[in-house]
């Protein structure tokens, strides 16, 4: 034992460092390390308008089906290197409640990204969950990620700016406006 071990011994100072096995699966599960951000994915009303990156691009994971889109986008983006691992994503906009990707999980590789969008057409509609309107409701979407299979974790992000709600009207049917919004980030709690 070197002489500057024992004094910190001697004085009670020394910390024991301790690993523990499987720790970077923990660490790989960080809910708090991911970003996520929301978009509307639009080919139905003029020039198609998707948000960028999407299906194909550098570092993505695409989720989605079918080949006209109208509707909601979320982009989750793993910043680590490690892997991290999604559990369940859904989202609500008032009564309405969409879960529609699986199975889980699914595992964003380090330095990447997954995009979830429609899985058939029009089954993530964002823009008129539930009622065609042209009066804005006031809904707020929410998405809920539980990421974390040992300790699983629900962080709900709110998209404050209504970007999956098309600000809570449907543009398509009241003005044929095209509906299509790149990515917001969004803030979760």
């Amino acid at each position: 034992m070197s002489r500057g071990v024992r004094s910190l011994l001697a004085c009670g100072m020394l910390t024991a460092i301790v690993l523990v096995p499987g720790s970077p699966a923990t660490a790989a599960s960080n809910v708090h390390a991911m970003k996520v951000f929301v978009g509307y994915a639009e080919g139905l009303r003029g020039t198609t308008s998707l948000p960028s990156p999407w299906d194909g691009d550098n570092g993505v994971q695409f989720l989605g089906g079918g080949t006209t889109f109208d509707a909601g986008a979320i982009r989750i983006v793993n910043p680590s290197r490690q892997p991290l691992t999604i559990d369940d994503v859904s989202v609500d906009i008032g009564s309405a409640t969409y879960d529609l990707w699986g199975p889980y999980p699914i595992v964003v590789a380090g330095k990447s990204s997954v995009i979830l969008t429609q899985t058939v057409e029009f089954d993530f509609d964002t823009s008129e969950p539930g009622v065609v309107t042209c009066d804005p409701t006031g809904d707020v979407p929410l998405v809920h990620i539980v990421v974390g299979s040992r300790n699983p974790k629900t962080r709900t992000f709110t998209d404050a700016g209504q970007v999956l709600n098309t600000g809570g009207i449907d543009p398509g049917s009241c003005t044929a406006a095209n509906e299509g919004r790149d990515w917001v980030r969004v803030h979760g709690h």
